[in-house]
């Protein structure tokens, strides 16, 4: 049906083939609304921002400025070529795009949509997989996701979050591979926000580095947390920066500190140091809990004890050897 000049799709008239209820729908429309400028540059590498719309010349992708999308307001994900006199939601463009039709394609059109998002597959059991191992299967709904993307806030993988009875389980969904492990080289959490940052505070898994974000503070993680391979993680965003290490209150804390600490240092680190976490504060407080309890964190992040791993040089004696590195380079 229409809505003035904008086509607007009735997903209920699709055939019995779908199998798509209609929060599944929603979810995968507000998936695409969240990195609406990464799937806009996705389905047309051709378009351009211009203040608060997207332009590109066609359905198709041609170079133009035919057809508009709104990036703000209330209308915002809708667009319309006004060349064609056409129009519709994100999830219309998609399959448009594609040459794809919403009534007869829409099971794949999902499935595409859901890939790119990084939404978690099914999950099936594996007479092969080690028995010893949580089949998936066995691990119920998801409690908790988190997205790592690339400098373009394009989605590079998913961490999954499982509470089984037998314990908390981590699952990396590699999202170019479309297969359940962590991508080689991993990105660490929150990199848009590192290229920019002076200084980066380091923590022990993503629920930390949430709680400093929402704080205002720029953090980041090694996916894995404590158990995150060193020589597998891309720490090259870090170098020229400052780096504190937040370590969880524990001996594996303390230990993870260290080896992503020394990471730091190789790369090129401008300066890295070991926050250490009070005395009077239990057995694996981290980050999340102080940030729950109402602590100072930028108090503790500026004037907390630490153990220098690497400490700034002068600015003189810094130019010089970024002369050197840069000679060598």
């Amino acid at each position: 049906m229409k809505a003035g000049n904008v086509v607007w799709l009735d997903y209920n008239d699709a055939p019995e083939q779908r199998q798509e209820s209609a929060s599944d729908t929603q979810a995968l429309r507000d998936g695409l609304l969240d990195r609406l400028e990464s799937v806009l540059l996705y389905l047309f590498p051709n378009g351009r921002v211009r203040g608060n719309k997207f332009y590109v010349g066609d359905i198709v992708g041609a170079p133009g400025k035919s057809l508009v999308v709104e990036l703000e307001g209330p209308r915002r994900g809708l667009w319309k070529d006004f060349a064609e006199d056409d129009g519709g939601d994100l999830i219309d463009a998609w399959a448009k795009s594609r040459g794809l039709s919403t009534q007869h394609d829409f099971p794949r059109i999902a499935e595409e949509i859901r890939l790119w998002l990084g939404f978690a597959p099914p999950v099936v059991s594996s007479a092969k997989r080690d028995t010893r191992a949580v089949p998936m299967d066995e691990l119920g709904p998801y409690t908790a996701k988190w997205d790592y993307v690339g400098p373009d806030g394009e989605l590079i993988a998913c961490v999954y979050r499982y509470d089984p009875p037998t314990g908390k389980e981590f699952r990396p969904w590699d999202v170019r591979a479309r297969l359940w492990r962590a991508p080689d080289p991993r990105p660490l959490y929150n990199l848009p926000a590192l290229l920019g940052a002076n200084t980066v505070i380091l923590v022990e898994g993503e629920k930390c580095a949430d709680a400093l974000i929402s704080a205002g503070i720029v953090a980041t993680t090694a996916m894995n947390g404590a158990k995150a391979p060193i020589d597998k993680t891309d720490w090259s965003v870090l170098k020229n920066k400052e780096v504190l290490v937040w370590p969880d209150r524990d001996a594996p804390g303390w230990d993870y500190a260290e080896r992503v600490a020394h990471a730091c240092a190789v790369v090129g680190c401008k300066s890295v140091s070991i926050l250490v976490p009070p005395s009077d504060k239990p057995p694996k407080w981290d980050a999340a809990d102080a940030l729950f309890e109402g602590f100072d964190c930028a108090a503790f992040i500026a004037q907390a004890e630490r153990r220098v791993i690497k400490a700034e040089l002068p600015q003189a004696l810094w130019h010089q050897e970024q002369v050197q590195v840069d000679l060598r380079a």
